[in-house]
């Protein structure tokens, strides 16, 4: 199975037979529960993982005790990437927890296993900065949602941007993740 989903999902990094024979060994399928745990807050970053199936989140809980939202991650038609690059690059543990919102499977990767492997395999280095170019990408485009002005800017650039979002998670993850309320949020859905 694992075989079979990279030559299919990473056939347009023309993998060598030997490269795709050391990405099985250092790759695994994990299925997680909804509600599950997948990385927790102080946990080092030292996984990245590719969302094959189910939908995921991440959050923190503040100095209120309230849970506040900071991601959302449905699949793609080629997986989503689940990983926290910001703690990643600040070598620091992480500030969020990341969690199954339905039963959920994932795709991981030992960024420490794939760093041993550089010397032999160059392009594997490649492997992570095509990693971190689409986790750029969605930081920017979260940037420019939670930077909108209005309530009704940030849920249409939030529906722009990722559609699915609204037909997966509930509107009161959707409303702490854009930091306003729910009622809010019910509110201007019902004028868009």
């Amino acid at each position: 199975m694992l075989y079979e989903f990279i030559t299919t999902n990473f056939s347009h990094f023309n993998l060598t037979q030997e490269e795709t024979s050391e990405l099985i060994k250092i790759l695994s399928f994990k299925r997680y529960r909804r509600g599950e745990l997948i990385f927790k807050v102080g946990e080092r970053v030292d996984t990245i993982a590719l969302l094959v199936e189910g939908a995921v989140y991440s959050d923190f809980y503040d100095e209120d005790g309230n849970q506040r939202i900071t991601s959302f991650h449905c699949p793609l038609d080629s997986g989503e990437i689940v990983f926290n690059y910001e703690d990643y690059l600040q070598e620091r543990p992480s500030q969020k927890s990341y969690k199954a919102f339905g039963d959920s499977l994932l795709l991981l990767l030992d960024i420490s296993a794939v760093k041993v492997l550089y010397d032999r395999f160059p392009r594997f280095y490649q492997l992570e900065l095509m990693i971190m170019q689409p986790n750029l990408i969605h930081a920017l485009k979260n940037i420019s949602i939670l930077q909108a002005r209005t309530a009704a800017e940030k849920i249409a650039l939030l529906k722009e941007h990722s559609p699915k979002t609204f037909q997966v998670f509930p509107y009161s993850y959707i409303a702490s993740f854009l930091g306003i309320h729910r009622n809010t949020l019910n509110a201007v859905l019902t004028t868009l």
